[in-house]
């Protein structure tokens, strides 16, 4: 572990991805199948590698927090597997969701198996009291992140909920995770409870200017890069964060055609193409593209006075300047 100290936090996922495979299993049966699928090949593993770098930011060592890390990134995946029945969306990572591959009620029940292996990888570390409050923090983000997700069921369609709306969603169902992620690493690592909050207020700051980018790949990356249907937000009628400022600034006119866009049959390539020229044409892909790198500036400004936070500082960056 020593010759990824000073190095980018990528190269922990070699690390990650072996303890991920360590907690689910070989695939010795249909449900462990159904988990690996969903699991590998893998995602950014952003917050199991915001725990384990917040726990080092703060003088713990990696070894101690990966197997707690890797449970986190359980819980996430299992978050996304339920998601895209809910979205019935066929696509995950460029390729067939597990919905797609094994049917809703086995991916619902591959979805429950990356949950309960994540606690109990979670619920075995030590020492007990700090396992315990790195828990129900985590506990607490999965709360908010399952709110989060059912009102963001209550404003499918609405395009005049306005972008306070949409941000509320994205603190519950990404920064809520990834502020926890970082919390649990810090506290895992004996931080004070200073050194905890800051690090807690860095991840959830991250993880809105990463959702925010996310939100805009389908308008500034190739469909092949982004690993998903650039048009599946207006398939499922859900306005971000890009569409909702493109909303607000819209003339008539282009409002008129947001409208027909997200509740009309048009053929997905029309719908984007038409989409992608109101965002352009009234400026949110810029605005949108702002708000994502001053969220990422402000958790790099939370990360001040910390012992070791250059590779914190690095995904922050990561963050916002991705084309994936």
């Amino acid at each position: 572990m020593a010759a990824t100290a000073a190095q980018s936090p990528l190269t922990l996922i070699p690390l990650i991805e072996a303890e991920l495979a360590r907690l689910v299993g070989n695939g010795d049966d249909l449900l462990e199948l159904a988990c690996l699928d969903a699991l590998f090949p893998t995602g950014k593993l952003l917050r199991p590698m915001l725990c384990i770098e917040s726990a080092r930011a703060v003088g713990g060592r990696a070894e101690s927090v990966l197997s707690f890390a890797s449970a986190l990134e359980c819980l996430h995946v299992a978050s996304l597997v339920h998601d895209d029945i809910v979205d019935q969306d066929p696509m995950r990572r460029g390729r067939a969701s597990t919905a797609e591959r094994f049917g809703i009620a086995e991916a619902l029940l591959a979805g429950d198996g990356l949950f309960t292996a994540g606690w109990v990888a979670m619920l075995r570390n030590s020492p007990a009291g700090s396992v315990l409050q790195a828990s129900l923090a985590v506990a607490e983000a999965m709360h908010a992140m399952c709110r989060a997700s059912m009102h963001e069921t209550t404003i499918r369609e609405d395009l005049s909920c306005g972008r306070s709306a949409v941000l509320e969603v994205i603190r519950g169902k990404t920064a809520a995770l990834t502020g926890a992620a970082c919390q649990a690493g810090a506290i895992l690592a004996a931080a004070t409870p200073g050194q905890a909050e800051d690090l807690r207020r860095y991840g959830e700051l991250l993880g809105t200017a990463f959702q925010i980018r996310d939100d805009l790949l389908p308008y500034t990356a190739h469909d092949k890069m982004t690993g998903k249907h650039a048009i599946s937000d207006v398939a499922n009628r859900q306005p971000t964060l890009p569409v909702l400022l493109a909303y607000e600034s819209a003339d008539d006119h282009d409002r008129r055609l947001l409208t027909r866009v997200f509740h009309g049959d048009a053929d997905p390539a029309t719908a984007h193409r038409d989409l992608l020229d109101v965002l352009t044409r009234t400026g949110a892909i810029a605005e949108a593209t702002r708000q994502a790198h001053d969220c990422a500036a402000q958790a790099r400004a939370a990360l001040d006075g910390l012992p070791s936070a250059e590779r914190l500082a690095q995904l922050a960056d990561l963050a916002v300047d991705r084309h994936r």
